[in-house]
């Protein structure tokens, strides 16, 4: 029974193995720190490759990819930011707006959702509108919730997510889709998601951040991610939306993409706006692995 038990929630083990090894053990975080972009590069060329855009009936998704769009950067964010806003200081704030404002994690929602039986096709096409569109809404989305408290650095935004979606195309266009099993993708993907989730965790130094203030990061996370499923799951019975279809909305609206939001962080020094970050993406990977080994 405790075999399949474990078999069973495999992810959601991986996801708490990977995040408490490096509360445990960050030591190797400096040299895997170099490493953060081309694994956010690698996950949008896995997302990529393989799609068949020629084959895709644009006209049966184009309603679902808008109302993902719609929920991951307007709905989200900003009911979000109200419960934020109530229960946190201005670091933790800043953290959260960050984590807000980005685009969906592909590799992550495309893994889920293929692991939850849900429409494969529909989230790869919502979480690469989610990254096209990524350079204009992020930086518009991030100055609307914290415009007041910090200047927005567009630039180096824009900057970031040229890099990371162009190099995914790069490889995509440049790597032959019969050079790699799909089994050998997804397990290349998953390591890339754990070793994001090791690397962000090893480097924020929880033992230096105050417990309480900690623990209410915690809290908030948990609840920001009952929101987007509460969100999701109206949006599904408001639409009468398929359950394959509503995996795939649920994942590309509420998994954000911690490369992107940890690259916008960089220029704030304050430990706890990385913390909000990477507890929120925790908490995220751990709900998405809990639906997955669920269904």
């Amino acid at each position: 029974m405790i075999r399949n038990a474990l078999a069973r929630f495999s992810n959601v083990l991986l996801v708490l193995g990977a995040a408490g090894v490096g509360v445990l053990a960050p030591q190797l975080s400096p040299y895997l720190n170099p490493l953060v972009t081309p694994l956010v590069v690698f996950l949008v060329f896995t997302s990529l490759r393989g799609v068949r855009f020629a084959a895709i009936d644009y006209s049966s998704y184009a309603a679902i990819v808008g109302l993902s769009l719609g929920l991951s950067y307007v709905a989200l964010p900003l009911a979000g930011m109200r419960l934020v806003e109530v229960a946190l200081s201005d670091a933790a704030v800043i953290g959260f707006a960050i984590a807000l404002s980005v685009p969906t994690t592909a590799g992550s929602a495309i893994i889920w959702t293929r692991l939850s039986r849900g429409d494969v096709q529909l989230a790869t096409i919502s979480s690469i509108a989610s990254l096209l569109v990524a350079p204009a809404a992020t930086p518009l989305v991030l100055t609307r919730l914290v415009g007041s408290r910090i200047a927005v650095p567009t630039a180096s935004i824009l900057v970031d997510l040229a890099v990371i979606v162009g190099g995914g195309v790069l490889l995509t266009v440049a790597v032959p889709t019969d050079t790699l099993s799909n089994g050998t993708v997804e397990r290349a993907s998953t390591l890339a998601i754990l070793l994001l989730i090791y690397t962000a965790v090893a480097g924020v130094g929880v033992f230096e951040i105050d417990g309480t203030a900690l623990l209410a990061v915690v809290g908030v996370a948990v609840l920001l991610f009952s929101l987007g499923a509460a969100l999701t799951a109206g949006c599904q019975r408001a639409f009468d939306i398929g359950r394959d279809r509503a995996f795939s909305l649920f994942f590309t609206t509420n998994l954000k993409n911690l490369g992107i939001a940890l690259l916008v962080s960089l220029p704030f020094a304050d430990p706890l706006v990385t913390a909000s970050i990477i507890v929120y993406y925790v908490v995220q990977q751990t709900g998405g692995a809990v639906l997955a080994d669920a269904t």
